[in-house]
């Protein structure tokens, strides 16, 4: 330890100096109080002095004064040496701030022994000190004028100054004026009271940032008359403050979040579940926290499945997928899920955390998507046949034509011929039907009242439905009227009773039928998706209590050719009309069905809003005689053959060309050669609609008919342009052709 003598006796302070550096100290002896004084000044200070109170220029008591005024808040222990020995010198010496006393002529031992009392205290200040540096919360100590006598490193941070820029002064010298009087008033109530005082907020630091702290203000004694100064402490709760503002936002983030959360213990059991958890399963957090998730498994998922997934989040990793899960009422849903495990600092797993989103609706709507894309995808196939079908059906009706033509009604081979004719019918009603099903007929539209359909269809299965079937019959008066085909709504109607009769079979079950005026919101009805926009709607439901569907067989069942039936009872291509109907009215078609419980159909038909319209009169006409010279175009050599023995059975005079490119060709020659064209469509390098188009440019006014077997290819050309040009689907209606084409002919004469 250093030690500090000041003394003017060079005698004395050489022997105080050998007395002591024998004992082991290090002495440091100076012959006066200025000199002491410098050697006083901050660094490796001595830790205690000996100090003669009798020293030419400053005395030792004014040097002791001096040094407890200045000194920080380890203090230097001062042993006054002096011949003095009255009371009131002695009291003077410790008023000055002396520690101790030694009278001279003194004693080596007992001055010794003193210097060991001063070094225990000077070691115990010193480590009190070294504990209050080392703690990081801010400490202070004020006497009772609030003057600041000491602070610890932390302290001398939060302000931003050094100890002795602190030590003397009051919180005006570093805080504002509002905050140190603030803190001053606190200061005298904990001064008054003799109680401790805890407070709580924010304040700025030294560096202008906010900071939250809490304050403890206590008393401390000096003697039984009351408190002679305070300590203060504080601790720093801004990243707490902070992190527990987080939480609450997270929190208030996550019972607002439309996606469920769950959080369980490493065993499984529930210990904290959102808002949405409930809306979504129907359970309220008290019926589950504390439970595990078997409360909502289905039975949908395997053994195999479940042990996966608990393998996988064991593991330390996440899982994510589709889960079907039960809710409170025993309905099913689907949802998306993630469950991820939380571990802590060394890694272990503490909880996991389950977020869910209900995706039921939107799985529905993909099925839905799917089964549309598949039934467009097939639509586009259905198209492309028909189009070759009705080429092939044009050639035969038209050649039976020209064999009826030339064979007597009484010979056996004109009644061959009619049946024939029965038979190409047949398959043009079939083709009709596949258009049906792809969208591309055209359809006699116009407005259409359900009720009268409805009771006529019924009218067509009453004599399939056995008597052990009760037949229950609904139908709304009140409900509007739709635009539409009469014809096809009827067989719609007459394809689900048949389907329902049939599912029915010789057991005793109710047929139900009814039809009902609804109104669409959001494309939502009775809870369910459908894709349709809000309004008024005709809903046609057919519902029997047979055997229902299962659900692989519920996805297919708008798919041609599939069925269920035994061969010879149905060809599958029913319900794939019916879909092909609704769609070209822009209805929709919902069907729900479990095994044991029945199938329920439901129409959706948008209703009129305005139901005036117009009759329409139908035209009675007879097939004139041809005259004049017709271009007539198809790429199909037989139709073209056909075609061209056809129409001059007619009387028409016939040039033919089997594409458009060889046909602008010979119209270009001498357009005023010729009366009329006939063109077929889907013709390479030129198509029909270009044809008609150059040779209107040639010619304008040539009667002109554009045909095709694809009504879709057709619908982007503008027929509206192509002046008096008519269009007719294959198979062809030759004498209806005729007739189209005479009368324009007719009329450019």
């Amino acid at each position: 330890m250093k030690i500090l003598i000041a003394e003017d006796n060079a005698f004395s302070r050489t022997l105080l100096k050998k007395t002591l550096t024998k004992a082991g100290y290090d002495v440091i002896a100076v012959e006066n109080g200025e000199t002491a004084w410098q050697e006083l000044q901050p660094g490796e200070m001595p830790k205690l002095a000996l100090i003669d109170w009798m020293m030419p220029g400053m005395s030792g008591v004014e040097l002791c004064r001096k040094i407890r005024e200045s000194e920080s808040a380890s203090p230097i222990y001062v042993i006054l040496l002096t011949a003095k020995s009255a009371k009131e010198d002695v009291l003077e010496g410790f008023a000055a701030g002396a520690d101790d006393f030694i009278k001279k002529p003194f004693d080596s031992g007992e001055l010794l022994a003193r210097i060991q009392v001063g070094r225990r205290l000077v070691e115990q200040q010193a480590l009190l000190h070294c504990l209050i540096d080392s703690i990081p919360d801010p400490i202070y100590f004020k006497d009772n004028r609030g003057l600041y006598l000491g602070c610890n490193k932390a302290y001398t941070a939060f302000v931003g100054r050094n100890e002795h820029e602190i030590i003397n002064q009051s919180d005006s010298a570093f805080m504002p004026e509002n905050k140190a009087r603030d803190a001053h008033m606190e200061d005298l109530r904990v001064l008054a009271s003799g109680t401790s005082v805890e407070t709580e907020g924010w304040v700025e630091d030294a560096d202008g940032q906010e900071v939250y702290l809490n304050t403890l203000k206590m008393p401390y004694l000096e003697s039984a008359g009351g408190a002679t100064g305070m300590i203060g402490i504080s601790r720093d709760l801004t990243k707490r403050i902070r992190m527990a503002q987080e939480m609450k936002r997270l929190a208030v983030a996550v019972e607002q979040s439309t996606e469920s959360i769950m959080i369980t213990d490493v065993e499984g059991v529930v210990l904290y579940v959102n808002g949405a958890f409930e809306l979504i399963t129907g359970y309220a957090p008290d019926e589950v926290i504390g439970k595990t998730p078997e409360l909502f498994r289905s039975d949908k998922h395997d053994d195999e499945f479940y042990q996966k997934l608990i393998t996988t989040i064991s593991s330390g990793s996440k899982w994510e997928g589709h889960i079907t899960s039960c809710q409170k009422g025993g309905n099913l849903i689907d949802v998306e899920a993630i469950i991820y495990p939380i571990h802590d600092d060394s890694g272990q797993v503490l909880n996991y955390v389950a977020i869910s989103r209900d995706i039921t609706q939107e799985m529905a709507i993909e099925t839905q998507m799917r089964q549309t894309q598949k039934m467009n995808a097939i639509g586009e196939l259905a198209g492309g046949v028909s189009h070759d079908f009705n080429n092939i059906l044009t050639a035969i009706l038209g050649y039976v034509a020209l064999c009826m033509n030339s064979v007597d009604k009484d010979d056996k081979v004109h009644g061959y011929l009619i049946e024939i004719v029965k038979a190409g019918d047949r398959a043009a009603k079939l083709v009709r039907q596949i258009l049906t099903f792809s969208r591309q007929e055209e359809q006699d539209f116009h407005s259409v009242v359900l009720q009268s359909v409805l009771r006529d269809s019924l009218s067509l299965v009453q004599t399939t439905i056995k008597p052990c079937i009760a037949v229950e019959i609904e139908i709304d008066e009140q409900c509007g009227s739709i635009f539409g085909d009469t014809t096809q709504i009827q067989q719609i109607i007459v394809n689900l009773c048949t389907n329902s009769v049939h599912a029915l079979g010789q057991e005793k079950g109710v047929l139900h039928i009814s039809l009902k005026q609804v109104e669409l919101l959001g494309g939502k009805h009775e809870d369910r998706a459908v894709d349709l926009d809000p309004g008024l709607y005709a809903c046609i439901t057919v519902k029997d209590t047979g055997g229902g569907m299962s659900p692989e067989t519920l996805e297919r069942i708008f798919e041609p050719y599939y069925t269920t039936k035994k061969k010879g009872e149905g060809t599958g291509f029913g319900l794939s009309i019916v879909h092909g109907i609704v769609q070209k009215h822009r209805g929709y078609i919902v069907v729900e069905s479990e095994l044991g419980t029945g199938s329920t159909f439901k129409l959706y038909l948008p209703l009129l809003l305005e139901t005036a319209e117009a009759e329409e009169q139908a035209i009675q006409h007879s097939t004139p005689e041809g005259r004049g010279h017709i271009l007539f175009v198809d790429d199909d050599d037989v139709v073209l053959s056909m075609g061209r023995e056809i129409l001059e059975s007619f009387g028409y005079s016939v040039s033919t060309a089997t594409n458009g490119v060889r046909a602008l060709e010979i119209f270009r020659q001498n357009p005023d050669a010729f009366d009329g064209l006939i063109s077929d469509y889907s013709m390479p390098e030129m198509n029909g609609h270009e044809l008609i188009t150059e040779c209107l440019r040639l010619k304008p006014g040539l009667p002109a008919i554009l045909c095709s077997g694809y009504k879709e290819k057709v619908e982007g050309e503008d027929l509206g342009k192509l002046g008096h040009t008519a269009f007719f689907l294959k198979p062809l209606d030759w004498r209806e052709l005729s007739r189209i084409l005479q009368q324009e002919i007719n009329r450019q004469i």
